[in-house]
């Protein structure tokens, strides 16, 4: 359950995300925040994502959390900065998000907080904002 501080703040954020875009086409649209914005809306992450994303058992967690890694893991692969982002933003909602049982967010921070430091991750995003830079003029 989403508590009425974490609503209106989706609500706030929600101009910064486009439900019309699809991010993997058109990448520079998406915009990098330090929060969980984005999940419910960037396409075609989101229909990936959300439909691994369990949180009602520990065990449905931990499953969970390792298929996202996995997630994680291919688009950094791939280069795809948007996917690696939303992919992280999942494991952080996930040990951040009120609704979400302490025993189900302990398995999403340990992934979360691993992957938030990967060095390939971290290079792509400084990559990802130069392009943004670039895009500007």
């Amino acid at each position: 359950m989403v508590s009425t501080s974490e609503f209106l703040k989706m609500i706030e954020e929600s101009n910064k995300w486009k439900h019309n875009i699809n991010y993997r086409k058109s990448p520079l649209t998406y915009e990098i925040t330090d929060d969980c914005g984005g999940i419910y809306t960037c396409e075609p992450y989101k229909s990936i994502l959300l439909d691994i994303w369990r949180f009602s058992t520990p065990e449905a967690s931990e499953k969970s959390a390792a298929s996202i890694k996995k997630m994680f893991l291919r688009y950094l692969d791939e280069e795809d900065f948007v996917g690696a982002d939303l992919a992280l933003k999942y494991l952080r909602a996930g040990s951040s998000r009120s609704g979400v049982p302490p025993s189900s967010r302990e398995r999403f921070t340990k992934v979360y907080n691993e992957l938030s430091i990967h060095s390939e991750y971290l290079s792509l995003r400084e990559k990802f904002k130069e392009e943004k830079e670039n895009a500007k003029g």
